[in-house]
């Protein structure tokens, strides 16, 4: 009966420790955690945003106006130099003016060689050469538009690449001009940003860059800075920046990047955790640590903050004892004691 009594009364509260929950001991003495200042590099950085795109693009469109008759491609499909992306439907049409121009093109040719071999010959006097050379060049001329024109009536592909947009189907009836299907090189993904104007300075070709996508979670990749735009823009404020990652990974226009642009980085500094560092009434910043078991509050001068631990450049040497926690009801020269010390646990029964 006793046991289960006593199990009772520890269940609502009567068994305890010398800490009283309020971050102090039985005796009223604050309960602190402490950490070394540490010495290591540190760096300042500043997050931009951006995303992965093409600088290779390309919008085809139709030189030509009809029906769509053969659709050669769909979205995602990759593509050669030269390759049909489709035709359009008055292409038999086209075919059959330069097999026309073609035939022309032969005939004055012949034409051309019989008149000089005749006027060389003193059969045929001097300005018939100048008229058969005229329609020579006239019926080349033809056969030359006949051929471009027919290139109108195929879209090809100008380069390798990949397919990114078909906006048409078979059957769509497209005018001149007209965008059919849009196609990107994929060895030309770089990933772009905006840097605000006021780091224009500070940021150049050989700033280091680490990089997040949301498409790889959890994984951090490094970049470096390919192009910086010439000028800023107007409307934005910003110069527009390209970098390529220093890994090989598949990206693809579209992804979301957050880039971390490593600004300095002092590779000595003693560093204390953030959350250390309070703010007096006066502005200063000021630390605790411990000295002979007391809080002693000491004015800090602070340097590159790099979420979670800051840079201490005046005020704090390396290894000092630094009050992390419990310091919120400290004064300088309290006594405290520190978490995790040896501190004796009590039980209370009746």
């Amino acid at each position: 009966m006793l046991p289960a009594l006593l199990s009772l009364l520890g269940g609502c509260g009567f068994f305890g420790s010398s800490q009283d929950g309020k971050g102090q001991d039985k005796k009223g003495v604050p309960v602190v955690k402490i950490q070394p200042a540490k010495q290591e590099a540190i760096s300042e950085r500043i997050e931009i945003t951006g995303n992965v795109i093409a600088t290779r693009t390309a919008r085809l469109a139709s030189g030509a106006e009809g029906p769509v008759e053969s659709l050669k491609v769909r979205e995602g499909d990759q593509v050669r130099r030269g390759s049909t992306i489709l035709t359009i439907g008055k292409l038999a049409a086209a075919k059959s003016a330069v097999v026309a121009a073609q035939e022309d093109f032969k005939k004055e040719r012949e034409e051309l060689k019989a008149i000089e071999a005749l006027v060389a010959g003193g059969a045929l006097p001097g300005e018939q050469t100048d008229r058969a050379r005229s329609n020579y060049a006239r019926a080349k001329a033809t056969l030359t538009k006949a051929n471009e024109t027919l290139d109108d009536y195929v879209i090809r592909a100008p380069w390798d690449g990949t397919v990114s947009k078909v906006l048409v189907t078979e059957g769509f009836y497209v005018a001149p001009r007209v965008v059919v299907a849009e196609m990107f090189d994929p060895s030309t993904l770089v990933l772009q940003f905006a840097i605000p104007e006021k780091l224009v300075p500070r940021i150049d070709s050989s700033t280091k860059l680490e990089v997040q996508l949301d498409a790889f979670a959890n994984r951090r990749f490094t970049a470096s800075i390919s192009r910086l735009y010439a000028d800023l823009d107007l409307r934005t404020r910003s110069r527009l920046a390209e970098a390529r990652l220093n890994e090989k990974e598949k990206i693809v226009p579209g992804m979301f990047v957050r880039i971390q642009a490593i600004l300095k980085t002092v590779s000595n500094a003693v560093v204390v955790p953030s959350e250390a560092v309070q703010q007096l009434p006066d502005g200063s910043k000021a630390v605790y640590v411990v000295v002979a078991g007391k809080a002693v509050r000491k004015k800090v001068k602070t340097g590159i903050e790099d979420n979670p631990k800051i840079q201490i450049t005046e005020g704090i040497a390396p290894d000092e004892q630094i009050i992390i926690g419990g310091y919120e009801r400290l004064k300088d020269g309290s006594e405290v004691k520190i978490a995790g010390s040896g501190e004796k646990q009590e039980t209370k029964a009746q």
